[in-house]
């Protein structure tokens, strides 16, 4: 299935959306609702945060090697790493997840965005110069 440059836009301007809406509500917690385990099951907003920059940082890998013409990294078994992941990140301090969740997405935006320039520049070239780099 092809997603056209329309579509692509339409999806980063969701995801960014989105992100905002998440970020705001978690900027009107306080650090101890943050912070609080149980928040969301056994977890803590704090450790949903890191876990989300954990995963948008394996997608970043995810795409840069596919760029590359590298197999991307791949992970076995989902729901184990997910299990590590939580504990791996718990004795980082508010901040450093802030930091890290807020950077990360930045990050990942930037390449979507890097990405859908791409796109359409070669679809801006003409056809014929599409075939001579093929």
């Amino acid at each position: 299935m092809t997603i056209d440059i329309h579509e692509r836009r339409a999806i980063l301007q969701e995801i960014q959306s989105a992100w905002v809406e998440l970020r705001n509500a978690l900027r009107n917690l306080t650090e101890h609702e943050i912070v609080e385990t149980g928040s969301w099951g056994a977890y803590s907003f704090k450790d949903m945060m890191a876990h989300i920059a954990t995963w948008e940082r394996l997608l970043m890998q995810r795409i840069q090697a596919m760029e590359e013409g590298r197999e991307p990294p791949t992970i076995d078994d989902i729901d184990a790493f997910n299990e590590e992941d939580i504990p791996r990140n718990q004795n980082l301090s508010l901040r450093e997840v802030w930091d890290r969740f807020l950077e990360t997405h930045e990050k990942l935006i930037e390449l979507l965005e890097h990405l859908q320039d791409i796109l359409e520049y070669e679809k801006r070239r003409s056809p014929s110069r599409r075939l001579k780099k093929e």
